[in-house]
Parts: structure tokens; sequence; C-alpha cells
């Protein structure tokens, strides 16, 4: 029952299980089984802060997420992990950010310019497309249509045979009818695809913007994946949000013409705080620990929850949007989990909060923003993306001047 309850209602899942279990509580997944979930602020500070070589992240990635290929940065730990790390973080910070930045500008102008008015609008599936072009042109240098129309028909093959139904045991007995055999067979033709995508690309980039060499097809598809479904997310949690505070939106909307943007940065840490992207932070026990009074054996799996973290970490009203709790201040990075934390923090978290300060502009000061539902929409399961259950429907609508 908990894994039906947590697919279909997840936030609500981990309330009640929070409510009445403590601060560290058993869950089942569809997907990995039976796990223990980190419920509390505190907790989750010491698992992430924990000394290096207690808990394992990459071991419990490919548990809770089998489309992940076994040899990225993703999957990995260990010094291969860090050694892997330090060679593509300058793809997500410094000179490389720098570069990309206009060029989201022109794809986010590109993209909103033709969005429709007057009518429903799911805001997630254009999020997305506008989320994998930034990615593709800023890790593999892709700027033709062609190219990045091949890249994104492969990957989605990859993505198509997995559900969070994938890990159970009788289906991944099924062999060569499984989902992960599946997977498998998607990720190699994603390596000739993307073979074939590289052929003609512009090979004299010196802008940063270009993957380096060292990068083969299985890193390429979880950087990409990575890079712009959990970006894609927030831009659509954000819009959905606005949409039900329009004095936020319209106080982004005044301060659009200057260099300084305090509400737009209010809304982008409340938006990432009541709707992280993910639901979760993973971590394998490598050895026999003790967390809460409790002994834990080495393997058990380990959730922590961004959404329920956030919530217990709240002041007051944790299940409301306000934008007043970031004006003047940035988040608490101990209580504050949207893209993880401790030496695990997802590489590419500057790059997105990058995209949410070029990209909601766009929108906001072209469009008002108004809900088609008579409530907010739901988080559902994607994956592990808790995504709009709706797709991040809005009516838009021309901003009065």
């Amino acid at each position: 029952m908990d894994a039906v309850a947590f697919q279909r209602r997840p936030l609500e899942t981990l309330a009640r299980r929070r409510r009445t279990g403590g601060p560290l509580f058993p869950l089942t997944s569809a997907v990995a089984g039976p796990m223990l979930v980190v419920g509390a602020p505190e907790l989750a500070h010491e698992v992430l802060h924990a000394p290096p070589g207690s808990y394992l992240a990459g071991a419990a990635n490919r548990r809770i997420l089998p489309v992940l290929p076994e040899n990225s940065v993703l999957t990995l730990d260990g010094e291969p992990h860090r050694q892997r790390r330090r060679e593509l973080a300058p793809l997500f910070h410094g000179d490389a950010l720098k570069a990309i930045a206009p060029v989201i500008r022109e794809l986010a102008a590109r993209e909103v310019g033709g969005w429709p008015l007057g009518r429903p609008f799911a805001v997630l599936p254009r999020m997305r497309s506008l989320a994998l072009s930034v990615a593709v042109r800023l890790i593999l240098g892709i700027e033709d249509s062609a190219g990045l129309e091949q890249v994104e028909r492969h990957l989605r093959r990859v993505l198509s045979p997995y559900s969070m139904l994938s890990g159970i045991g009788a289906l991944a007995r099924l062999g060569p009818l499984s989902p992960q055999a599946a997977a498998g067979r998607g990720h190699r033709a994603f390596a000739r695809g993307l073979a074939g995508a590289l052929r003609g690309r512009r090979e004299d980039r010196d802008d940063g913007t270009s993957v380096p060499g060292l990068l083969g097809p299985d890193e390429v598809f979880a950087l990409l994946l990575a890079a712009h479904e959990t970006t894609a997310t927030c831009l659509a949690w954000a819009i959905e949000l606005l949409a039900w505070a329009p004095h936020a939106a319209d106080a982004v909307a005044r301060e659009l013409p200057g260099s300084e943007r305090p509400s737009l940065d209010a809304v982008i840490w409340e938006s990432l705080r009541l709707r992280p992207p993910l639901v979760d932070i993973v971590r394998q026990a490598n050895a026999p620990v003790r967390l809460a009074g409790r002994n834990i054996p080495a393997g058990t799996l380990l959730l922590i929850p961004p959404p329920l973290i956030h919530r217990e970490a709240a002041t007051e009203d944790g299940d409301r949007f306000d934008m007043a709790r970031f004006r003047g201040g940035q988040p608490d990075p101990h209580t504050w989990l949207p893209f993880g934390g401790g030496e695990r923090r997802c590489l590419g978290a500057s790059l997105a909060v990058l995209e949410l300060r070029e990209i909601l502009p766009q929108i906001i000061e072209r469009f008002e923003l108004l809900p088609t539902r008579s409530e907010p929409e739901r988080p559902r399961l994607y994956g592990t993306a808790l995504v709009p259950a709706a797709g991040a429907c809005v009516v838009l609508s021309p901003r009065r001047k």
C-alpha cells in the first residue's frame, strides 16, 4: 500500500508517515523496495555531511533510478566520483555560464514568443524542450535544430520504457523484455545517435560551451537528463505557483527594467522551497551506522525528501507559497535542499538557477498568468521528479503596462 500511495500522492504520504512514524520511518518504493525516510532537518544534515564513505550516493542512485547508466557522475562513488566531478565542474560554472546566459535569453524569447493567449496551455512540455536546448548547447555545443532533434529523439527512446514500476522484481525477471533491458538497448541507440549528431558540430569552439572529449555517451546521457528534466520541472512549478500569486508576479514585473531583482530571487527561492524538483536525495549506508537512536544495517537505503525537510524547517505555514520568506536573505543551506547537499550537491545547481533567472522574466514581462483549475495542481511522480499533475496548465493574457 505504501508504494501505491507514495506514487499517487507523494507529498501527502510523506507528511502522514512523518506524523505517525517520527523523524526516521520506513517506506516502500515500487522501484527500490523498502527504505528508511529521513524526515527531520537535523537528521538530513547529519547524513548529508557525514564523513566521506559513510554513505554511498552513486549506489543509491542506481537503486532508485534504474534508467541511469552505471559509469556516470551520478552513479559513481568515492574517488572516481570526485575525479569525474572535477573534470565536469568547468562546464557548469564561471566562464561557461557567462557564455551561455545570452543564449538562454535568446532561446527563451524565441520559445515564449509563440505561446498561445486566452486558452489553457500546459507549460511543462515546452519547458522540457527549452531546457534541453540549453543543455545540448552547453554540453555538446550543438546549435542546429536538426542536431538538437536527433539528440532529443534518442534521449526519449531511452526514457520511454522507464516507469516507477521498472524496478519491481517480476518485471526485472522478464529478461530481454524487461524495462531495464529496453533501456539498455536505448542507451546503445543513444550512443549511435549521439555520434551522428556530433558529426558536423563546430569543433573550433573556445567559449567553454563544448563538451570535453573525455565524456562518453553514458555520461552525456546522464548529464543531459539531469540538466534538463529538473530545470524544466523547476520552471513549470514557478509558473504554476505564480498563477496563484499574481501579486508576486506583479512585484517581479515592476523590477524587471532594473538590474537588481530581489523579488525575482525571492520567487525563485520560495518556488524551490515549496516545490523542489525531486522527491529524493538518496544514500546507501556503507557500513552499520547509528541514526536517530537506531542501529542501521549496512546496505540500508535512506531517502531524504526535500519537500518534507523544507516543510519541517519552515517557521510557519510551510505548505503556503510566500515569497516574503526570502525577502532580503538567501536560503539556509542546512535546511534548503532542492539541489541536494554535502559533497554530492547537484553539479548543475548554478545552471538551473541561471535558467530560472533568465527565463522567468521573459514570461512575466509578457504575460499575466491565470490558473485553469479551482485549486493548485498536485505534484505527481515522474520517475523521481515531482511534476505538476496537469503539466502546469495556465491561461496567458498580455501583461498590462
